[in-house]
């Protein structure tokens, strides 16, 4: 996971699925890939938080989406500046959708907030904007399968004139090697890259809020 702002990579590889891990974008396509197939990207943190914090509601905006990336389509680069995607497999709901999702219910069972909302008319102290930046499939020639996911965090305090004022600011980058690019490797790919990028964005969050002062 490249972290913004530091010169760190950490390489994620997974064994995904049998088979020797082949070199190059070029697809082996499944035998049943002209078979429509809608797939979801699930993050699992596993067990609730055993303790949870007092007062403190967080406000989860809807997860913006890079344009580019916005539909349901698996995109997958196939050269420099060139993106194809992969009818007739697509999410089943839109990137936005599924992924503030995933966020809050991630999220609500961290313990980090007494409650997590994504309704703006409720009360709440804290406001969690997202950027989804990155979402395709690695599929050049000249480099390996991955599954590319990109994802940036604003927090800030509730209020209009009060959201302008940044009190964490993070993002990350997951290039997860698959064996193949094909879009059900990507996804799961995907899914590995966003339970890392939350995982790591709940321990930045505990940093924040262990300081002296923190909301």
């Amino acid at each position: 996971m490249r972290r913004f702002g530091q010169r760190i990579l950490l390489g994620i590889g997974m064994a995904l699925l049998a088979g020797c891990f082949s070199f190059g974008g070029g697809e082996d396509l499944d035998v049943d890939d002209n078979q429509p197939r809608l797939y979801i990207v699930e993050a699992d943190r596993g067990s609730v938080a055993s303790d949870f914090a007092v007062e403190r509601t967080l406000l989860i905006k809807p997860v913006r989406v890079a344009p580019y990336f916005r539909e349901t389509d698996i995109m997958m680069r196939v050269g420099e500046n060139q993106y194809e995607s992969r009818p007739p497999h697509e999410l089943l709901t839109s990137p936005q959708t599924m992924f503030t999702a995933q966020l809050e219910r991630w999220l609500a069972k961290s313990g980090l907030f007494s409650k997590v909302i994504t309704d703006a008319s409720e009360p709440h102290d804290l406001v969690l904007e997202t950027g989804l930046t990155k979402l395709f499939g690695e599929a050049r020639p000249a480099y390996p399968p991955q599954a590319v996911l990109e994802m940036q965090f604003f927090l800030s305090p509730a209020g209009s004139e009060s959201e302008d004022r940044m009190l964490l600011q993070t993002g990350f980058r997951v290039d997860a090697d698959i064996n193949q690019s094909r879009p059900s490797e990507v996804i799961i790919g995907w899914k590995n890259g966003l339970e890392e990028i939350l995982a790591t964005l709940e321990l930045d969050l505990k940093a924040y809020f262990a300081k002296p002062g923190s909301p």
